[in-house]
């Protein structure tokens, strides 16, 4: 289950984030709004990712930033950025910085949770469940590619971005609304009806393997690996 630290000082803001991520996708959370507090609770906590604010009460988070990325423990922890600073030259600032993708205030709760998505994907190390290997299908998500016992499936940018959400929590019933939103974070979103059409599309691309992708009556779908 992933787990998220939230370095943000508006309660009301941290009460929004961490109901959105609760109640969407099975996500820990824990909150600290001191500057000060932030590298002990990283290195207690130990999160997969990082959403820290900018402007802090008695601190900086650009200055936060720094001293994750200089602390071994933390340096590769992937952070985003939630900021009301939103020139084109304080996100420059913030990614030469080191961090990994940079949200301005105010956002959609959905925005937030697929930038959250697409950075764990970015960093999900290439293991079994990185890689995605069941039933002879494998999806490599660096390059982009899925593969059926060896041979290359010609997916769609969209289908292969709902396989990747159904195959990288296997077992797991994902609603219609959560892959429409999360597969939304590349190009032009998807609807309900266009949802479907992705699912029927890959179904005939696996074969005999479209078993994997189970429909969930009036919930949505599951990959069920072997």
């Amino acid at each position: 289950m992933p787990r998220v630290l939230i370095v943000e000082d508006d309660p009301k803001l941290i009460q929004a984030v961490e109901k959105t991520l609760s109640l969407s996708d099975g996500f820990t959370t824990r909150a600290v709004s001191d500057p000060n507090q932030a590298l002990s609770a990283a290195l207690q906590y130990k999160p997969d990712v990082i959403l820290l604010d900018v402007r802090l009460p008695g601190g900086d988070g650009r200055v936060i930033l720094k001293t994750l990325r200089g602390h071994a423990a933390t340096r590769a922890v992937p952070v985003i950025m939630v900021t009301g600073l939103g020139s084109e030259g304080d996100k420059v600032l913030g990614l030469n910085l080191g961090a990994d993708d940079y949200v301005v205030k105010p956002f959609g709760a959905m925005e937030l949770l697929a930038r959250i998505q697409a950075v764990l994907r970015r960093y999900r190390p290439q293991t079994p469940a990185g890689r995605a290997d069941a039933g002879g299908l494998a999806l490599d998500p660096d390059n982009r590619v899925a593969t059926l016992k060896g041979k290359k499936l010609q997916l769609q940018p969209k289908e292969f971005e709902i396989l990747l959400l159904l195959v990288s929590q296997p077992g797991r019933v994902l609603s219609r609304s959560f892959l429409i939103e999360n597969s939304s974070s590349y190009g032009l979103p998807v609807s309900t009806r266009s949802l479907d059409t992705h699912i029927k599309n890959l179904r005939r691309k696996l074969g005999p393997s479209a078993r994997l992708i189970e429909t969930v009556s009036k919930v949505g779908y599951r990959f069920a690996a072997p």
